[in-house]
This record gives structure tokens, C-alpha cells and sequence, in this order.
């Protein structure tokens, strides 16, 4: 079973309509985290802000883990509001759609936390 978080908030999440449901849910906020997580197993973890969006992949707690890659021509930093209040900024060369996030995150749902292999990461 895949577990949800919504900024830091458990989701009563059972079923891939749920999950959709959710989703567009989210959408309504422009900066936010979720995170997917097997228990014992891998976690992914969106950072919205705005139009910037990207996922961290760890394979098990303690990883460092993947992120996303989007394109080097994406100059400068985002800065993201992490659930705990905590501002972080990543390089904006991290950033793909947020549209690939909500699927990517709906994959890793499907398939019992496996990576999609469509996303370019980069392990870290």
C-alpha cells in the first residue's frame, strides 16, 4: 500500500480515483509537497511552487536518492515552501511539468512505489 501526504497531511487514499480526485485537488494550490511512500520502501516527493515542479526518489529511508531534470537552459533557483514552514531553493534546472509530477506520482501509486523510468533523473 502507497501512502499520501498533502503538506504534511495523511490522505485517505485507497484507489487510483481517489487518487486522481486528490490530485486535482491539489492543483488548486500553488505551492505545496506530497509525498507517496511504501512503508519500509521508497518514497517520492513533489515540491510544487507555481508554474516550477519537481520529484526526489529515494529508494528506501536514509537514500540520498534521484531527482528530476528538466532542462539546462532553465537558469537560476525556486524556492519551495516545505510543509514544515521551511523555504529551500533548488536549481530551476531541476524543474519538469507539473502535469509528468502528478503522473509520475500516480505511477509510483500503481505500481507499489516503482520509479518511472520516463522521468530524466539524475541519482544524487
Amino acid at each position: 500500500m502507497v501512502n499520501i501526504t498533502f503538506n504534511d497531511q495523511p490522505q485517505e487514499i485507497t484507489t487510483i480515483q481517489e487518487l486522481g480526485d486528490a490530485i486535482d485537488r491539489f492543483d488548486q494550490e500553488s505551492q505545496f509537497e506530497i509525498w507517496a511512500n511504501v512503508q519500509n520502501g521508497p518514497a517520492m516527493c513533489m515540491l510544487r511552487s507555481g508554474s516550477n515542479s519537481f520529484l526526489m526518489y529515494l529508494r528506501e529511508a536514509g537514500d540520498s536518492g534521484f531527482t528530476s531534470r528538466g532542462t539546462q537552459d532553465q537558469v537560476g533557483n525556486t524556492t519551495y515552501l516545505l510543509s514544515n514552514g521551511q523555504l529551500d531553493d533548488y536549481p530551476r534546472s531541476w524543474s519538469i511539468d507539473v502535469e509528468q509530477c502528478y503522473k509520475a506520482i500516480s505511477y509510483f501509486f500503481v505500481n507499489g512505489g516503482t520509479k518511472p523510468d520516463w522521468i530524466h533523473w539524475h541519482e544524487d
